[in-house]
C-alpha cells in the first residue's frame, strides 16, 4: 500500500453497500471523505450530514475541517438498511442556509460466491498440482535441481469456513499461510516464530529457520514465492536455483492459530458458532533454469475509473507518459515492460466504484476483493484503475495504491487478491505545460505519480516489502536495502517516521535511509525516488510473472 499527505479540501458524500459473505446483514455505510463537491468549496467549521429514506431510518453526525483546509473523517454509520431511494444532505452548522444534497439509490446487495479454485495460465509442466488440503495437513512436493522461483499457493474451498478471527479486540481477516515450510527435513518457514527480534540483518545470516519471510494479510488465497531473502538469494546464487528435493508443507490459516491461542485472546468468526476447518486447493508454481538477469513483465490495466475508456486511454497523452514513467521505473531492475493491454469494465462495475473503493473491508466479499476477482487468469500483472480510493481510518494520508497480497498469485487470475489498485486522481494532473514532458517530475506530473504507484503496487505483487514500515520498527527481509529506524532516525516524540527519514539525524554518517526507495512506506513527492537495490531487483526477476 502506498499513502500521501492529503492536501483535500471540501466535502463530499460517500456511499456503497457493503455484503459481508455469509456473516451479518446487508448494510449501508455512509460516510463524509475529502473531495470537491459540496458548498462550492465554500470553508465553513463544521458540517451536520443526514441519510433520510422511505423506511424512516436516519442518522445524523458531524464533522470538523481541520487547519490548512484539510477535513478529517468525522463519522461512519452503519446500519441494516432496506433497498430504497435515499437523499443525503450536507448543512452548515455554523450556517443553516447552506447545504449541498445528494440522492442515491440502494440496491440489494450482490451475490458473493467465492469461486474456487482458480487455474494457472502457466505451461502445465510448471505447476503442479497438489489436489484439496484440510488445516494441518502436510503436503509433500518435489522441487527440480535449477529451479529459480518455488510459488506456494493455497486457494480456500470450504465456503462456511470463517472468514475472520478477533485478536486481542481487533478483527482480521483470516490470513492463508503455510504453519511450517521444510526443505528436506530442515525447516525454512515457522508462521508462529518470529526469530528476527526487528533486526533484519538476521534474514542473511541464519540456514533453514528464517531463509522464507512472510508478513501479510491474505484472506482466502495465500501466496507464498522463495527467494525473498537475503539468505535465499544467496543460494540461488551459489547454487544456480532454490534448494532442490522433497519440499513439505503444512496447510493451515489464521483460525487454526486463533484456536491454538484460545478464546480469551482470540476469537473464531463471530465467536458463536461452530466453523467447519479451512480447506484448501494447494498449487505449487514453478520458475525452471535460474533466475534470468533481465526479464519481461506485461501489464493488463482494468478500467473500473469512469475517467477514461479502452478507446480514450489509447489517445491520451497522460496515459502515455504514465506507460513511459511506468517502464522507467522497471528498467533498472532488468524488467522490461511488455505487452499493455486496456481492458474496459462493464458500465455497472464502473458506477458502483465511481465515488470510491472502501478499502478498509479486506475481507474475501469486501470492495477490494470484489474487484480483484475480476482479473483474468493471464501470465500478467493485472491493475485495476479506479477514481479514488477512501478510507474511514482518519489521519493526513490519502491513499493511492493497494495490493491484493504480499506476493500475488502470479498467473493465477479470479482470486481475492489477483492483482492491486491503482487510484488515478492525479492521472491528469500538470502543474505547467511542460511538467509532463522531460525528466520524471512526480511534484508536477501526475502522470508520473500514477505510474509510481503502478510501480510500487507492482513491487508487492512480485515479493517485494516495505524496506521501512511506518512504525520504524519492521523493516523488509533483504540486507541491501537502507532502514529508517524510530530510535535512530526520529525524534523520541515523532509517532511514525519521516519520508525522507535520512534527514532525523542529520549526520551524513546517520545508518538512515530508505526514503529514496520505491518501496519506501510513504511517497513524498519533493523527495527523488524510485530507486530498487540488487537484491530487490532479483527477487521481482524470480517471480514467474517474469518472462
Amino acid at each position: 500500500m502506498r499513502r500521501t499527505p492529503s492536501r483535500s479540501a471540501a466535502i463530499a458524500a460517500f456511499l456503497s453497500l457493503a455484503a459481508a459473505c455469509g456473516e451479518g446483514a446487508p448494510t449501508l455505510t455512509v460516510m463524509v471523505s475529502p473531495a470537491a463537491a459540496f458548498l462550492e468549496g465554500q470553508q465553513t467549521q463544521q458540517f451536520t450530514a443526514t441519510v433520510v429514506g422511505a423506511t424512516d431510518q436516519a442518522v445524523t453526525w458531524t464533522v470538523t475541517e481541520g487547519l490548512g483546509g484539510t477535513i478529517s473523517m468525522g463519522g461512519l454509520y452503519t446500519a441494516p438498511l432496506l433497498p430504497g431511494s435515499f437523499h443525503v444532505v450536507a448543512t452548515s452548522v455554523a450556517d443553516g442556509s447552506r447545504r449541498g444534497t445528494a440522492a442515491v439509490s440502494v440496491l440489494p446487495p450482490p451475490t458473493c460466491t467465492l469461486e474456487t479454485p482458480q487455474p494457472s495460465a502457466l505451461p502445465p509442466e510448471r505447476v503442479l498440482q497438489l489436489g484439496v488440503h484440510t488445516v494441518g495437513e502436510t503436503v509433500t512436493f518435489t522441487v527440480p535441481a535449477a529451479t529459480g522461483s518455488v510459488t506456494i499457493l493455497q486457494q480456500g474451498t470450504e465456503p462456511l469456513a470463517p472468514e475472520s478471527v478477533t485478536y486481542k479486540g481487533s478483527k482480521v481477516a483470516n490470513t492463508v499461510v503455510p504453519l511450517t515450510v521444510k526443505v528436506g527435513g530442515v525447516e525454512f518457514f515457522n508462521n508462529s516464530v518470529d526469530p528476527t527480534g526487528g533486526d533484519p540483518a538476521y534474514w542473511g545470516t541464519k540456514n533453514g529457520i528464517g531463509s522464507i519471510f512472510f508478513d501479510s494479510a491474505s484472506p482466502w488465497t495465500g501466496t507464498m514465492t522463495v527467494p525473498n531473502t537475503t539468505h535465499m538469494l544467496d543460494h540461488v546464487v551459489d547454487h544456480g536455483g532454490v534448494p532442490a528435493g522433497t519440499w513439505s508443507v503444512v496447510v493451515n490459516d489464521a483460525v487454526e492459530e486463533c484456536k491454538a491461542i484460545g478464546p480469551t485472546r482470540c476469537v473464531v468468526g463471530d465467536g458463536n458458532l461452530t466453523y467447519p476447518p479451512g480447506k484448501y486447493d494447494v498449487k505449487v508454481l514453478l520458475k525452471l533454469g535460474a533466475v534470468p538477469a533481465a526479464g519481461t513483465v506485461d501489464v493488463n490495466f482494468y478500467l473500473v475509473t469512469t475517467q477514461l475508456t479502452k478507446a480514450s486511454a489509447a489517445t491520451s497523452a497522460s496515459v502515455a507518459r504514465m506507460r513511459q514513467t511506468l517502464a522507467g521505473y522497471f528498467a533498472p531492475t532488468g524488467l522490461t515492460l511488455g505487452t499493455v493491454t486496456f481492458v474496459d469494465m462493464p458500465a455497472d462495475v464502473k458506477a458502483r466504484y465511481a465515488s470510491g473503493v472502501n478499502i478498509d473491508d479486506r475481507l474475501p466479499c469486501g470492495d477490494i476483493s470484489s474487484i480483484l476477482r475480476m482479473s483474468n487468469a493471464e501470465n500478467a500483472m493485472s491493475l485495476f484503475l479506479v477514481n479514488t480510493l477512501v478510507s474511514n481510518q482518519g489521519g493526513t494520508f490519502t491513499y493511492v495504491g493497494i495490493d491484493g497480497t504480499i506476493p500475488g498469485p502470479s498467473s493465477v487470475g479470479g482470486t481475492v487478491a489477483s492483482g492491486a489498485l491503482v487510484s488515478v486522481a492525479n492521472l491528469f494532473f500538470s502543474s505547467t505545460p511542460t511538467s509532463c514532458q522531460d525528466a520524471v517530475n512526480l511534484s508536477g506530473c501526475g502522470a508520473d505519480v500514477t505510474a509510481y504507484i503502478a510501480a510500487h503496487e507492482t513491487g508487492h505483487f512480485l515479493g517485494l516489502y516495505h524496506v521501512t514500515e511506518s512504525d520504524g520498527t519492521r523493516f523488509d527481509p533483504v540486507q541491501d536495502t537502507p532502514t529508517c529506524k524510530l530510535s535512530l532516525c526520529a525524534p523520541a516524540s515523532t509517532e511514525v517516521v519521516n519520508s525522507n527519514c535520512t534527514r532525523f539525524p542529520a549526520d551524513p554518517a546517520s545508518p538512515c535511509g530508505g526514503g529514496e526507495n520505491l518501496m519506501f512506506w510513504l511517497l513524498d513527492k519533493t523527495v527523488p525516488t524510485g530507486k530498487l537495490s540488487p537484491q530487490q531487483s532479483s527477487i521481482m526477476r524470480a517471480n514467474p510473472l517474469v518472462r
